[in-house]
């Protein structure tokens, strides 16, 4: 039993929205960094600040583009207008939301060092 055209509708739909969100907070978070480049590049939370909202903005907009980048004519895909070449650039970048776990991560291990055992910016 697959999806009613109703389900299919919303899920290709959704991510247009979400996705819009994502890269509009994310380019928030980069202009905010970026316009005081110089004072807060300096600090190591800052940089990996803004190593995640460069790679989330990136995966946002091609998660946000939804089955749109899906070969036209592709069987029980909904709004699919895309070609094989565009739907192996989503695929790309799309593995690049990997990098966000990981730049969690490095902010969790500077959040652990500077909050646990009191580390500066300089150490």
């Amino acid at each position: 039993m697959g999806f009613s055209m109703k389900q299919k509708q919303a899920l290709s739909i959704i991510p247009h929205i979400t996705g819009a969100l994502s890269i509009t907070g994310s380019l928030s978070i980069l202009y905010d960094i970026l316009s005081d480049r110089k004072r807060k590049l300096q600090r190591p939370y800052y940089r990996i600040l803004l190593g995640m909202s460069i790679f989330d903005a990136l995966t946002s907009f091609w998660v946000g583009l939804s089955t749109w980048p899906i070969p036209r004519g592709t069987p029980g895909v909904y709004a699919a207008v895309g070609t094989t070449a565009t739907c192996t650039a989503q695929g790309f970048f799309i593995q690049l939301m990997v990098m966000s776990p990981l730049y969690n991560l490095m902010l969790s291990i500077y959040y652990f060092l500077v909050g646990k055992h009191h580390l500066t910016d300089e150490e």
